[in-house]
């Protein structure tokens, strides 16, 4: 078995400041399961990569395209799968920044968007995926 440890989302997500002890103790789990059942676990939480916004969906709690790529980089070292390396820990070539007004701006958009919505159908006792059929209802096959 193979896993990851979930990076500081409090920098992606700046609403979960206040379950980023639960974050951190639910990783100090997973290390702790690791160790005792032999599992591999690769510590992504250790490397700023991980929580950078853009390896992120704009849900912010999905990552994107870049962010899965980075992640099964990861995990092929992990496994240490020929080929792999670190480069996946490697911070991305420039930094990121944006001005506090984009950022205000931003959270704005994301807490309209994402977070009441969410906190509307978690208010009336409902799920996102409440009266939804799945994406793909049958197997299909992928080319490689």
């Amino acid at each position: 078995m193979i896993g990851f440890t979930l990076p500081d989302l409090s920098i992606v997500l700046p609403i979960a400041r206040p379950i980023a002890g639960r974050v951190r103790a639910l990783n100090d789990a997973l290390t702790r399961a690791a160790a005792s059942s032999g599992a591999i676990l690769v510590d992504i939480a250790k490397h700023p990569v991980g929580s950078d916004p853009r390896l992120w969906s704009v849900d912010r709690l999905h990552a994107n395209s870049f962010g899965h790529e980075r992640i099964a980089a990861a995990l092929a070292w992990g496994l240490g799968l020929p080929g792999t390396d670190e480069s996946w820990s490697h911070p991305l070539p420039t930094a990121w920044s944006r001005s506090l007004t984009a950022s205000i701006l931003a959270e704005l958009r994301w807490q309209r968007g994402y977070f009441l919505p969410w906190l509307w159908r978690h208010f009336r006792g409902r799920s996102s995926g409440d009266n939804r059929g799945p994406k793909a209802p049958s197997f299909t096959v992928v080319d490689v």
